[in-house]
């Protein structure tokens, strides 16, 4: 999934406008934060009023439009409002990232079905069950762990891009552009994840390290060897701690 970045926070938005609104914000919208294909603007309206506008910046559309009389609008509800567009944002970023990736995977399903054969043999294989057979690792019963895998070869995947979009320059190169940096992400993400899991079963295998600590303790007593049986009385024997003469 595309990232959000933010680039002023939800309670200095007021007064972010403050400061901007006799200078940049009367030249052009300041962006708040940006997701995907989305950015969020800060616009001035008028000396007490800000605009906070959704825009599809690869489409110049505006999605959602919202502004704010800063003189009667508590600054939280203004946060309020910024950090519900910079949800609404979020979806529908994700949304457009699994939508282009829903294609270029029915794109493989195609492939797959050409190489396989009839309908019949496919529906066969998918929704059959039998637990004594062996199915070779080729198979596939599990769609969506067969496309990720697929889908993860980007010289693959760009190959696939090329074919079923070469009439469609324009489409081609933002599918191209969509699925280098959304391999990128998918595979950093498997890289973390497998790291933690590493890093897990490495420490229950060796289990909890133990280290050693040293304290300072003033004890009164007569000599130091009743000072060493007043401790070792105290302590009761745990094991885990020892007294040097």
């Amino acid at each position: 999934m595309s990232r959000l970045f933010r680039y002023i926070q939800n309670d200095d938005v007021v007064k972010s406008f403050s400061e901007l609104k006799t200078n940049i914000l009367r030249e052009r919208p300041v962006v708040i934060a940006r997701h995907g294909d989305y950015s969020l603007f800060l616009k001035l309206i008028s000396d007490n009023e800000l605009g906070i506008t959704i825009e599809n910046t690869l489409k110049h559309r505006i999605i959602q439009d919202r502004s704010y009389d800063i003189t009667s609008t508590p600054s939280e509800i203004v946060s309020r409002g910024v950090r519900h567009a910079c949800q609404k944002m979020a979806e529908l970023s994700d949304a457009d990232v699994n939508r282009m990736r829903l294609q270029i995977w029915k794109w493989y399903l195609s492939e797959w079905q050409i190489k396989e054969g009839s309908s019949k043999k496919i529906a066969e294989k998918v929704l059959s069950w039998n637990d004594d057979s062996e199915e070779k690792e080729n198979e596939m019963l599990d769609l969506e762990s067969f496309l990720h895998g697929e889908y993860l070869n980007l010289g693959n995947t760009l190959a696939l891009i090329e074919k079923y979009l070469a009439e469609d320059e324009k489409h081609k190169e933002q599918f191209k552009k969509f699925a280098v940096e959304d391999i990128m992400d998918m595979t950093s993400e498997d890289t973390r994840d497998r790291s933690l899991k590493e890093a897990e079963e490495k420490r229950e295998k060796e289990g909890m390290k133990k280290h050693t600590y040293r304290f300072t303790v003033t004890v009164e007593a007569t000599d130091k060897e009743h000072a060493r049986q007043a401790l070792l009385s105290y302590l009761a024997g745990d094991e885990r701690i020892r007294v040097q003469k």
